[in-house]
């Protein structure tokens, strides 16, 4: 699944790919808060604006988490 960061919210991803909760755990240090507690309605995008995220490396880590997931169901 491709997702557009520009659209697409954190709650979003977590509804839709339970998997990408791991993604923003980890991401959490780097944004110095919790993404999931402060970040839940903000887009991809503007996410990584407001805590200075690289959204490249982002992007790609969340598409990796979707795409494992999806292998994962029969």
């Amino acid at each position: 699944m491709t997702f557009d960061p520009d659209a697409a919210t954190v709650l979003d991803l977590v509804a839709a790919h339970p998997a990408v909760e791991a993604v923003f755990r980890a991401w959490d240090g780097r944004a110095g808060r919790c993404i999931l507690c402060q970040g839940l309605f903000e887009t991809v995008s503007g996410l990584a604006a407001r805590f200075g995220l690289d959204r490249e490396a982002l992007v790609h880590d969340l598409s990796q988490a979707i795409a494992t997931e999806q292998k994962e169901q029969p």
